[in-house]
């Protein structure tokens, strides 16, 4: 799959049996950084993060004209099922007909280095940029 980076600050690890839990899963999209200041000529990128998980899809607001790193700390809870191990996360750019793909990472959640922190971000398998979350659940 994808390299992981770890620069300083060390992961929380998820607990090995995460894949195996069913219950709310709090996600919260703490930042994008790194993504192309620009989306087009005299245009500034207008991004927005998603998030799929099963049935599930959840968007930030869209943050017009912020460019490539930005902060979002939104929180969303899915209703994880068990045997649900893949959250999709999209980094778009947001536009007035349609929305463009900055990139995207499929987070195992059966991965035991999956935890808060920079999760890379690819499109057309290269990093476009990364994205920081912060898992939760009860």
């Amino acid at each position: 799959a994808y390299p992981h980076f770890h620069r300083g600050r060390k992961r929380q690890t998820m607990p090995k049996d995460l894949a195996e839990f069913g219950g709310v899963l709090k996600v919260k999209v703490v930042k994008i950084e790194g993504f192309s200041e620009q989306a087009g000529f005299m245009d500034k990128t207008d991004p927005y993060v998603e998030l799929t998980m099963g049935e599930e899809c959840y968007k930030t607001e869209t943050k017009d004209n912020a460019g490539g790193s930005v902060e979002f700390n939104e929180e969303f809870a899915f209703n994880k099922q068990e045997g649900e191990q893949t959250i999709v996360v999209r980094v778009m750019d947001s536009d007035t007909l349609s929305s463009d793909e900055l990139g995207r990472r499929d987070i195992d959640l059966d991965d035991e280095s999956t935890g808060n922190g920079d999760f890379d971000v690819v499109k057309d398998g290269k990093v476009t940029g990364k994205v920081t979350l912060e898992f939760a659940y009860n």
